[in-house]
């Protein structure tokens, strides 16, 4: 088949974006389970998309395909063309913007009057049955509303427009440019940008999480099952072994790490009773399945679990461990050290000890977990206690051997 640079479906565009970006870079030998030719059709269509962002380099395995590029510098996340890649037939195309001028005047039609407007006023030949698929699909999207009139399905232009959701659009391109590079789901406000013509996005961003947009559905669609209180049926690829798991679950929460950003699933495994957490780049597909009256249980521990939980893994170990680090602030000079306990301790108690020196305890699950945060106040840490006595002997055992690489005394 020749070369395309649209696709049908999205769920395609994201398993070949996620096997060439976030998987690992693979090589031409290493695309499993699919041809040498798929490989170079989805390379070439994905260049197409990312343009001087995708380079690659020569190894002992092959050429490699990666994504480079300097966040200081990105003004837009390039991924979001990813969801303007979906083909369309001729037919489609010419139905949509007749559609949309037909109905512009502002008066409720149904299907039948519909079908017949277009072969009328626009000389379009079209069956009943595809003008109501394509009705129906328009008002799933949100683009028309349809209302009863009798016992005929009426249909009128959505009144939801962007200067209806923004009478002043004072400042709107700014508050545009920040949503579409940085909240959940933001390919909608990246849209609505474009739509204001706002080309140049003054906003940098020194952490720039791009590849969340590729997960975006599955955010979603986890966002819906968590509000409708229904299961997720989950297909969940390994990430040591590629293998693909179907399970069911209890969604709970969508957790996001402030280390690295990836977003994660927590959820609840009715089958094995325990928790389990589910990166949502590694999430294939998820399917909506109705709830249980025992899931309530599940959610109301979960609950009681995330008040002690310090990283984006839910724990079934009901123990808790007390952990306490002790650190020198001058109160007067450096105030601001006091407000990172209090605000980032994540409801830790923060007391001063004496004159200099203040106490942050924090009780959680995993002391461990803990760990990359108490680091960030290395050199006015006077002293670390808890009941995991093997993390902290081996946070004291990390800093002698940095002492040692770098010359230091014992």
């Amino acid at each position: 088949m020749a070369y395309r640079e649209l696709v049908k479906r999205f769920e395609s565009v994201r398993e070949y974006m996620r096997d060439f970006l976030v998987f690992g870079y693979k090589t031409r030998r290493e695309f499993e389970g699919k041809s040498a030719r798929t490989y170079d059709n989805e390379r070439r269509r994905i260049e197409s998309w990312l343009g001087d962002n995708l380079r690659w380099e020569y190894g002992p395995r092959g050429k490699a395909v990666f994504l480079s590029m300097d966040a200081a510098e990105l003004a837009h996340n390039p991924l979001y063309r990813a969801w303007q890649s979906k083909s369309f037939t001729d037919n489609d195309i010419t139905l949509h913007f007749c559609l949309l001028d037909l109905l512009a005047d502002g008066l409720p039609r149904h299907a039948e009057e519909i079908t017949d407007a277009l072969t009328t006023r626009y000389n379009i030949l079209s069956e009943l049955s595809t003008v109501r698929r394509k009705l129906k699909e328009y008002t799933e999207l949100g683009i028309l509303e349809a209302q009863k009139q009798g016992r005929a399905l009426c249909y009128t232009l959505s009144p939801c427009t962007l200067d209806s959701l923004f009478p002043d659009q004072t400042r709107l391109p700014e508050l545009l440019c920040f949503f579409g590079e940085t909240a959940p789901l933001s390919v909608a406000g990246s849209f609505l940008a474009s739509r204001g013509g706002e080309e140049d996005c003054k906003l940098r961003f020194k952490h720039h999480f791009i590849v969340h947009t590729l997960e975006d559905q599955m955010l979603l669609t986890a966002l819906d099952a968590i509000r409708t209180r229904a299961r997720l049926e989950v297909t969940n690829v390994s990430a040591r072994s590629g293998r693909e798991l179907v399970m069911t679950v209890v969604p709970v929460k969508i957790m996001v790490s402030v280390q690295t950003g990836r977003r994660y699933l927590a959820a609840w495994l009715p089958d094995r009773r325990r928790f389990t957490s589910l990166r949502l780049d590694y999430i294939k597909a998820l399917s909506l399945l109705p709830g249980q009256e025992e899931d309530q249980s599940c959610r109301t521990l979960a609950k009681e679990r995330l008040a002690h939980n310090w990283g984006s893994a839910l724990h079934n170990s009901p123990r808790l461990e007390r952990f306490s680090m002790t650190v020198a602030a001058d109160e007067v000079n450096e105030p601001y050290i006091i407000q990172r306990l209090r605000r980032e301790s994540r409801d830790g108690t923060v007391e001063q000890v004496e004159p200099g020196l203040w106490r942050c305890t924090r009780y959680v699950y995993d002391t461990g977990e803990m760990m990359n945060w108490v680091k960030t106040f290395i050199g006015r840490i006077v002293s670390l206690e808890g009941d995991n006595q093997r993390v902290i002997d081996r946070f004291y055992d990390d800093i002698r051997r940095m002492a040692e690489l770098y010359g230091g005394e014992e």
